[in-house]
């Protein structure tokens, strides 16, 4: 399964447009410098009241589709 790392600075203004419905996706570059685009409801559990801020480890399967994102130090 493929792992990337991602640095998340996403402020709860930008993030309450999921709930507005205009943002459905978060756009990020990786550590590695690859682009990804990921469903932003699989941050939701991430949510502060400042928004989504922190590294995240998102795994994949073979197939490319998402297993998984976790919060890491």
């Amino acid at each position: 399964m493929a792992k990337l790392v991602l640095n998340v600075a996403l402020p709860a203004f930008k993030y309450e447009a999921m709930y507005a419905g205009t943002a459905k996706k978060l756009v990020a570059t990786s550590l590695d410098g690859r682009k990804v685009q990921l469903p932003l409801s699989a941050f939701q559990r991430f949510v502060t009241h400042q928004g989504i801020y922190g590294f995240f480890e998102v795994e994949f399967d073979e197939k490319n589709k998402l297993v998984g994102v976790t919060q890491v130090s």
